[in-house]
């Protein structure tokens, strides 16, 4: 590809300063990314690092809640001490809010718990059942007594641990709970040592947590258990975030999500909203979580970049070093631009003030290089309008060089001879062969076309009575007319034959809708004359009706004639059916008739009806032709209105009778027609054949053909 002189000096500047811009400034930034993106990278492990730290730091205090309950000597849980070690629970949670309630499972069943009902923030834990202004709560249930259920009391206190008055600060009722068959009894009792439970939601709050039980040093076959609320852990994985867009999850082995900024999400309703269960992270409406996932692919302490919403993030994975959490990890994710945004603000001034600059230099420089590629762009330009055969004569133009101006009277020249030719040979036609890019030899290729033939109806008769002057003017303006009609829907006039038109679609340049094209230009050449003729008629002139034959069909297409005299047309059968095609209107009195071949191919927007099967002389094949009356649609330009369509399809119903010689059933249809348009030549053609068939039928070998010995 050339480039003109101008864009070429101007671009080559361009480019070249660009490019040194671009060698700088690309590099740096790159380097200066990939430092930024080290330090998120060990943001991101330290948000880990302190998710790991606050999760021990919550699990230590458990666990030291639970081993100074199970230290203590053995008189500490006799029943008749009860209200004391109630007390020693209510203590060991004084100074860890996070702790919701310490309990004690008895070798016998019996049951004591202590339970803290505010929360690290202040806010009061909503546990059903337990009046609005509790602040703790103490339970204690009996071993079993006889079979029945075991006897439950609570007590309920205040923020400065005082009982409730009246109803509200104790109540007793019968339990069915026993905790050596719980799991954190059972899996206490199995190991030495403190154990932590799988993440589970606590009944009574709705909320997820852990329970760390370990068993009593000195009381064998009991347990002390310390539920622990993972609410807390939300606050934590907020507060931890890498960077404003960033996240921090917490999840476990079955990768539920424990822990997560917003606690809500990670809890979905069960058994028709009368519970809740943590959720799995598939179901996490958080992209990000499970595309780091995704990526890191089960592999620990590992960085890996990904791409979410079109925005570039990095996760990281750890599992949770901890002989306790085994099976506990911390996911964070980072967004780059969090940590890149400043560097990309300083590029983006940067590119801003470089960009000015090289737009002022590139003007300076195409300012120049115009003062030289200006002139010969208008000669370009002239050149440009020579070869579309736009010969208008061109503004002019001084130039100080004298190449440019010897060039410039050249130009004129060749325009002016150009224009003298194509007064000689069609115009449109060379126009079109240029534009399609084909040289002019002798000889054609096979192609489909689409073929239009015109005639004037008794054009003899018409201007018998007028001069030869006459005959030229009222056909130039006809000619003219027509002519654009058929160019204005892509269709190429061939030839003037008298006062006959041919033209053709799809030659010389390719058109895949020739043959909608064609019935659109003969419909707007056929209403074209039928104005022309009522201002004819107007001015005292002879009206001059039109009829039109269309044919598509294969022909040889290219120039016809000697190497020094050529006619661009094309050869073949079909040339010769589109003209008899023509000629067939006077037999059927229509305008317009087409062959079965264009009604076939043309869109259902356009509107046919069958007119006969015609053997035409000089022919052997049987052709099914149609008459072309419009356009269906509203919109459409040439939309025949519904009664139109109606009785075309009535007209095609009796015509179905007629070929399987059901005349009394076509008659009965035609005669209602008749009514409609008493003009109508076609029904009143087909009525007469129904009326001759119905009392003399045709023979066996009938088959609805019409031969016509006349052409």
């Amino acid at each position: 590809m050339k480039l003109p002189l101008r864009i070429t000096v101007t671009t080559a500047f361009a480019v070249f300063t660009a490019a040194t811009i671009a060698a700088v400034a690309i590099p740096n930034y790159l380097g200066s990314r990939d430092v930024i993106i080290e330090t998120a990278k060990s943001g991101i492990v330290k948000s880990a690092d302190a998710a790991e730290q606050g999760i021990e730091r919550l699990l230590g205090r458990a666990f030291l809640a639970a081993d100074t309950i199970a230290s203590l000597p053995a008189e500490t849980f006799e029943p008749q001490n009860r209200q004391a070690l109630l007390s020693l629970l209510t203590v060991s949670q004084k100074n860890s809010p996070e702790i919701y309630g310490v309990f004690v499972g008895l070798a016998d069943g019996s049951f004591v718990q202590a339970l803290n009902l505010v929360d690290p923030n202040g806010t009061r834990r909503a546990v059903e059942g337990m009046p609005e202004a509790a602040a703790a709560a103490w339970r204690t249930i009996g071993p079993a007594a006889g079979g029945r259920g075991r006897p439950e009391r609570w007590w309920h206190f205040d923020a400065d641990h005082n009982a409730l008055p009246g109803p509200q600060g104790t109540r007793a009722e019968l339990s069915t709970y026993d905790p050596r068959t719980r799991d954190w009894f059972i899996n206490a009792q199995k190991r030495v040592g403190g154990v932590v439970s799988n993440a589970y939601i606590f009944a009574s709050l709705k909320k997820p947590g852990v329970t760390v039980a370990e068993p009593l040093a000195n009381a064998p076959g009991s347990t002390v258990g310390v539920d622990l609320s993972l609410s807390d852990l939300a606050e934590v994985t907020h507060r931890l975030r890498p960077g404003d867009n960033g996240v921090v999850a917490i999840l476990n082995e079955a990768n539920d999500v424990l822990a997560y900024p917003d606690p809500q999400k990670i809890l979905k309703k069960i058994d028709y909203g009368l519970g809740v269960e943590l959720i799995p992270v598939s179901e996490l409406a958080d992209d990000r979580v499970r595309a780091a996932l995704s990526a890191i692919n089960g592999e620990d302490q590992t960085h890996r970049s990904f791409s979410v919403g079109g925005k570039e993030y990095i996760g990281f994975v750890r599992n949770i070093d901890s002989k306790s959490l085994t099976s506990w990890k911390i996911v964070s994710v980072a967004a780059v631009d969090d940590f890149t945004g400043g560097l990309k603000d300083a590029l983006r001034g940067s590119l801003i003030v470089a960009g000015s600059v090289l737009v002022v230099a590139v003007g300076l420089v195409a300012m120049m290089s115009g003062w030289i590629t200006v002139p010969v762009v208008r000669i370009r330009e002239m050149a440009d309008r020579v070869t579309q055969l736009e010969l208008q004569k061109p503004d002019t133009f001084e130039s100080p060089f004298t190449e440019i101006k010897r060039l410039q009277l050249s130009m004129e020249r060749m325009r002016i001879a150009l224009d003298m030719f194509l007064r000689f040979v069609p115009r449109d036609v060379v126009r079109q062969l240029i534009r399609a890019d084909k040289a002019a030899k002798v000889g054609g290729t096979r192609s489909e076309v689409t073929l239009l033939f015109t005639d004037i109806e008794g054009f003899t008769s018409v201007t018998e009575n007028m001069t030869p002057e006459q005959v030229m003017s009222q056909l130039e303006e006809y000619f003219e007319l027509i002519s654009f009609g058929i160019q204005s829907n892509m269709g190429t006039i061939d030839k003037f034959i008298g006062d006959a038109v041919m033209a053709m679609w799809n030659a010389p340049t390719e058109d895949v809708f020739h043959v909608d094209n064609a019935c659109r230009g003969t419909l707007t050449a056929l209403h074209i004359s039928q104005d022309l003729n009522k201002r004819f008629v107007k001015n005292g002139l002879a009206p001059l009706r039109t009829r039109f034959g269309l044919h598509t069909c294969e022909a040889l297409v290219g120039n016809i004639g000697a190497p020094d005299r050529m006619q661009y047309t094309c050869l073949g059968s079909g040339v010769n059916l589109a003209a008899r095609m023509e000629g067939l209107n006077k037999f059927y009195g229509t305008q317009v008739l087409v062959s079965d071949a264009v009604r076939r191919k043309a869109s259902p927007e356009f509107l046919f009806r069958r007119v006969d099967i015609v053997e035409a002389k000089g022919t052997s094949v049987p052709v099914t032709i149609y008459e072309l009356m419009g356009q269906r649609g509203e919109n459409a330009a040439f939309y025949v209105g519904d009664r139109t369509i109606q009785a075309a399809s009535k007209y095609e119903q009796a015509f179905d009778f007629y070929v399987h010689r059901d005349f009394a059933d076509a008659l009965r249809i035609l005669n209602d027609l008749a009514e409609y348009r008493p003009d109508d030549k076609v029904v009143q053609q087909l009525r007469e054949k129904c009326k001759t068939f119905a009392e003399v039928p045709p023979d066996g070998h009938w088959t609805g053909t019409t031969k016509l010995d006349e052409k």
